[in-house]
């Protein structure tokens, strides 16, 4: 089921305006400054707030039409994972899951075999008769995407679901729900300030900026082609892809990096981002085990850094300050060594189900 999406609305001072579609079966990641409208749209889509002027269609359902139509959450085919889980305090993680089930009316022997074949999918059956303070932050998220999903909704909304975890923590919960978002047939909208966590788990992004849609693409798209400085800055980070064994990458298209998650093995994508990555006019010598040569395509003012692309094996963006362009008297064409710390660099296995653009 897609949504159309055509609509304005205010709070406080500030007005948000949202023209787009977000496709049936496909994972839309939005991002943007703070105060840029997220969260907004987000409580929009689920019935929280209402719209002032335009309108909002659930495949053939109008769900708002300003001023008239107004579908409350609870009539909506929609799950929702907050960004501090909600989870009632006082019903343990089975009856939590199975609060939407019973809320939609089925049966309590219903709604809890449902919770419980939730909590299966996600492997955390065991938590089923723990309260939320017995749980920890991975878990926390767990199970609120369980709660979201047990309703069976045609769409699922997410506000920053990986925010509130620790780096250790991110990785697995990331890779649980990539899992859990590919199985799902509808539409799936998350928001999150993490271009990563855009890049590896969307199919599609929409930047917002002042409350308005600045650009929106595949990840690939918006990387390639930046349309304001905030874009390029937020999806300025280097996607490699290749095939890793005992922590060396062979890049697709040529070149070889080495990571440091030396347990990678097969189809891998490695993060460089370009604050990461030093210039060098001769071939350095140092500590750096990542050194490959290339020469300068383009270079692109950002506020106090400049936006260094460099065609080599494999191309990557750099970032320099004015006076490191200076000193390297950089121009397009110029010949160039690169150098990246093997700890600088993050692999991850790229998923079965999710093809990165």
């Amino acid at each position: 089921m897609k949504i159309d999406a055509n609509f304005s609305v205010t709070r406080g001072d500030f007005r948000l305006n949202i023209d787009t579609i977000f496709s049936a079966g496909a994972v839309t990641a939005v991002l943007g400054p703070n105060g840029s409208g997220k969260s907004t749209l987000l409580r929009v889509l689920a019935g929280l707030q209402r719209i002032d002027s335009g309108e909002i269609v659930f495949g053939d359902q109008v769900v708002n039409k300003a001023p008239s139509i107004h579908v409350v959450p609870q009539e909506r085919s929609v799950g929702v994972v907050f960004q501090d889980y909600a989870l009632f305090p006082h019903l343990c993680v089975l009856d939590n899951i199975a609060f939407g089930p019973r809320s939609l009316g089925l049966s309590r022997k219903a709604s809890q075999a449902r919770a419980q074949s939730q909590l299966a999918s996600l492997g955390i059956t065991d938590l089923g008769p723990r309260k939320p303070n017995q749980i920890s932050g991975g878990q926390a998220q767990r199970v609120a995407l369980a709660r979201a999903l047990a309703t069976e909704p045609n769409v699922l909304l997410l506000d920053e679901p990986l925010s509130a975890l620790d780096v250790q923590t991110r990785e697995g919960v990331r890779a649980e729900l990539e899992k859990q978002i590919n199985g799902f047939g509808g539409c799936v909208v998350f928001v999150t300030h993490d271009p990563l966590d855009a890049m590896l788990l969307a199919d599609r992004v929409i930047v917002l900026e002042d409350g308005s849609i600045a650009q929106q693409g595949t990840p690939s798209e918006l990387a390639a082609r930046p349309q304001t400085d905030y874009v390029a800055t937020l999806m300025g980070v280097n996607l490699i892809r290749g095939v890793a064994d005992q922590g060396v990458l062979q890049v697709d298209g040529g070149g070889v990096l080495s990571v440091p998650q030396v347990e990678l093995r097969g189809a891998a994508l490695a993060v460089l981002r370009p604050e990461a990555i030093t210039l060098h006019l001769l071939r350095p010598e140092g500590s750096a085990r990542n050194v490959w040569q290339g020469r300068v395509r383009a270079l692109t003012p950002m506020h106090d850094r400049i936006r260094v692309s460099i065609d080599a094996l494999p191309p990557v963006v750099a970032t320099i300050t004015h006076s490191a362009l200076a000193d390297l008297k950089l121009s397009v064409g110029t010949p160039i060594w690169v150098s990246a710390k093997t700890l600088t660099i993050e692999a991850f296995e790229v998923g079965a189900k999710k093809e990165l653009e």
